[in-house]
């Protein structure tokens, strides 16, 4: 079987292959002898997890192709990729070309062709004459299943996914999509207009429609009415991805809305389904999802670039133990991909000693706020700039997509 860690569904150009979209589904696949992964940066970026990954895949007798960013690519990094038996890999910049993944993927490399970074014992060893061992095949016991019978998984060859294509692109432009999860401890703590004013953000900075806003399952059904999109769609002929695993996107100020249908009564999480729709279906470069107050699944939130929780400036909530307890539990599971923000921040909050690096969002002006409200559109971001500074720096900016390698 050929598995593709991979930005970009390759599996018509690769028939029969396996598509991994996120770091966790690739962490979870056991491979076999004679599996193939390509395993690229873009989905798993974090360089101990790529070594988790490859090392597993090698123990369990798969052939691993690593693909990654010029960035990444160093001699040591080279080497390190050799000690493990892993010699087929590649480095791009702005565009992946596909010749390079076809090659690799039917020629694998030998030691020698990479000499210049294996160990020394290892060259000698491969330079070496092979070793042939004459072994008495044994009498098959016609009460046993023969080799044709037993029932051992194939090895994935070349036939099992044909001929290349000529139909794809020999080359591919992609990106690393950004997942970006929102969400608060207590009603009305501005969840929601913080996801919006992210989108925004985003929008800015990417071309139309890069950025997809999406109300989770377990939320009260808000956009629909927010946008006033009766306006654009009638509700009954809006089919939502929870039908179908594709749904629909409304378009509204270059950004992608995938609103919960009016009415829409939900106490499923739909947590697989989702990430799965987010990264197979939607791959936009950038994805928010607006979760509200309800505790979204582990594996939402385990998949997030960055978890943003919403707090706002009172202190009422905040001497609930249950509360509290609440936060210390997210901080300790995704403190690293957590940033806190503070939300209708003025000079009189005193929050200094109970949070640390936090990102504080004034009270916005709320006849701006009110207005966008009942015309239904965004937020004019571009007159809160100095407000939003602290949000664009910590969220946004960090998070901004780039090409491949770019």
């Amino acid at each position: 079987m050929l598995y593709l860690a991979f930005p970009a569904d390759l599996r018509e150009r690769y028939a029969e292959s396996t598509w991994l979209v996120y770091d966790k589904q690739v962490l979870e696949t056991s491979f076999a002898p004679g599996d193939i992964l390509l395993l690229s940066t873009w989905v798993v970026p974090h360089r101990a997890e790529q070594l988790q990954i490859i090392h597993q895949a090698r123990q369990e007798g798969a052939r691993v192709i690593f693909v990654g960013s010029k960035e990444d690519e160093t001699d040591e990094w080279k080497r390190q990729l050799c000690s493990l038996g892993v010699y087929d890999f590649a480095f791009f910049g702005d565009e992946v070309v596909l010749g390079v993944l076809d090659d690799l993927i039917e020629h694998p490399r030998t030691p020698l062709d990479v000499r210049a970074y294996v160990d020394e014992t290892v060259w000698h060893l491969a330079r070496g004459d092979p070793v042939v061992v004459e072994v008495e095949t044994p009498k098959v016991d016609t009460d046993e299943p023969t080799q044709d019978e037993a029932p051992v998984r194939p090895r994935w060859r070349r036939p099992r996914w044909g001929k290349v294509s000529s139909s794809p692109p020999e080359r591919l432009q992609v990106v690393q999509p950004r997942l970006v999860v929102v969400l608060g401890l207590w009603p009305r703590s501005g969840v929601t207009t913080i996801t919006y004013l992210l989108a925004k953000l985003f929008a800015k900075h990417l071309p139309t429609r890069s950025v997809a806003c999406i109300e989770h399952p377990r939320s009260w059904p808000r956009m629909w009415d927010y946008f006033q999109l009766d306006a654009r769609m009638p509700a009954e002929s809006y089919r939502h991805w929870t039908v179908d695993g594709v749904g629909q996107e409304i378009e509204v100020d270059g950004v992608d809305l995938v609103p919960l249908p009016p009415g829409w009564i939900g106490s499923a999480d739909y947590g697989q389904p989702m990430v799965q729709y987010i990264f197979r279906q939607m791959r936009k470069p950038v994805t928010l999802v607006d979760v509200g107050t309800q505790a979204p699944s582990d594996m939402l939130l385990g998949v997030a670039d960055r978890i943003v929780c919403v707090l706002d400036c009172d202190p009422t909530f905040l001497s609930i133990a249950e509360l509290g307890n609440q936060y210390r539990a997210l901080t300790a599971k995704y403190g690293g991909s957590m940033v806190t923000v503070l939300n209708k921040w003025t000079r009189f909050a005193h929050y200094e000693d109970l949070f640390e690096d936090t990102v504080r969002v004034p009270y916005l002006a709320p006849e701006m706020m009110q207005q966008a409200l009942w015309a239904g559109r965004f937020p004019d971001v571009s007159a809160l700039t100095s407000e939003l500074h602290e949000l664009t720096e910590r969220v946004v900016t960090p998070l901004l997509p780039a090409r491949v390698g770019g």
